[in-house]
């Protein structure tokens, strides 16, 4: 997936998302239409667990005089939602390493243009849904840069 510069603030969220469809096993058998990867917070009832994704903010700054292309500094929130703590350890563990190991210049072989991965902050919230189930949620944030405004051209 190439991430295109009008664009590429959902393309990195999309791109991300995938990513850990992909490569992140769901431990349940969902029904048709459940999502175990949203890249927003259910409206709906949901099973848990899940795996939420967001951006949280961005800078940017012009990579030299007189030019269109930008570096932009993306902050992403993904967030693990599960059932018990080996669980949540589990799965945030996992997407750490498929996160960490599947951007441009590592082990991917798209054209994603994200660079410098960087695993900012995790915390740990716990709540209670209902009277029994207590539900652990990890919050993730990341950091990418990504280069926007250039093209290959091949002469």
């Amino acid at each position: 997936m190439t991430i295109a510069t009008a664009t590429f603030l959902s393309d990195v969220i999309i791109f991300i998302r995938n990513l850990l469809r992909t490569n992140v096993t769901d431990p349940l058998s969902r029904a048709s239409g459940i999502g175990f990867v949203m890249t927003s917070y259910p409206k709906r009832d949901v099973q848990y667990p899940l795996i939420t994704i967001k951006s949280i903010g961005m800078d940017s700054r012009n990579m030299g005089m007189q030019s269109e292309v930008s570096l932009v500094n993306l902050k992403l929130e993904v967030r693990v939602w599960a059932r018990n703590a080996k669980e949540i350890d589990d799965l945030t563990q996992k997407t750490i390493n498929v996160l960490r190991d599947n951007h441009y210049g590592t082990a991917s072989t798209n054209l994603e243009e994200i660079h410098g991965f960087k695993l900012t902050s995790m915390t740990s919230v716990n709540f209670e849904e209902g009277e029994d189930n207590l539900i652990h949620t990890k919050v993730c944030q990341f950091e990418y840069k990504v280069i926007i405004g250039w093209k290959i051209i091949f002469i």
